[in-house]
């Protein structure tokens, strides 16, 4: 896992392998996160979640993931999307290999694979906030202004602080419901 950010509870590493702890500790975060009182204190929580997200368990699955990100860093999209689709076959379960893959199909242009990898990313963790605001989007890149809406208030219900939901939820609000009189 990524070294500690200031102020972000610490996580038992040793016991994110045990999928009950793992489920603790996340709803605990996640309850953590939607009570948090400033950006900066969410922050702090929302590291946290992607820390225990990012967890793996597999050292393979580690390296993989991180030459992905490394490839991403450097916009070489093509090699990160060869390193995670290495990442969604090894570990079909690690819910950032399938989020991380679906940025990548949406930087390409092929929403129809990024749509489907979302999908699996809300299957596997249906709290995802950072994939119903790429969700969020991508409808509306497509025109599901209501769509995008409801994941906008979604994601919000979760993680308060989400960078851009709340201006893209009060735009699309006004788009799609008008103006109150």
């Amino acid at each position: 896992m990524a070294a500690p950010t200031p102020g972000a509870p610490e996580l038992p590493e040793a016991g994110m392998d045990d999928p009950k702890l793992r489920a603790v500790v996340l709803d605990t975060l996640f309850t953590d996160l939607a009570r948090a009182k400033s950006a900066d204190e969410a922050k702090a929580v929302s590291t946290a979640i992607f820390r225990v997200w990012m967890y793996s368990g597999s050292p393979s699955v580690d390296l993989l993931m991180g030459r992905g990100l490394d490839a991403f860093a450097e916009k070489d999209y093509d090699r990160a999307l060869f390193y995670f689709n290495e990442v969604v076959a090894m570990a079909p379960d690690f819910v950032e290999g399938w989020d991380k893959r679906a940025a990548i199909h949406y930087l390409k242009d092929d929403y129809a694979s990024a749509l489907k990898d979302i999908e699996r990313v809300l299957k596997l963790e249906p709290r995802h906030f950072g994939a119903m605001g790429g969700l969020a989007v991508m409808l509306r890149d497509l025109g599901d202004k209501k769509g995008a809406l409801d994941l906008y208030r979604r994601a919000l219900k979760i993680n308060p602080w989400l960078d851009g939901a709340e201006q893209a939820e009060k735009s699309l609000s006004i788009e799609v419901e008008g103006r109150g009189i």
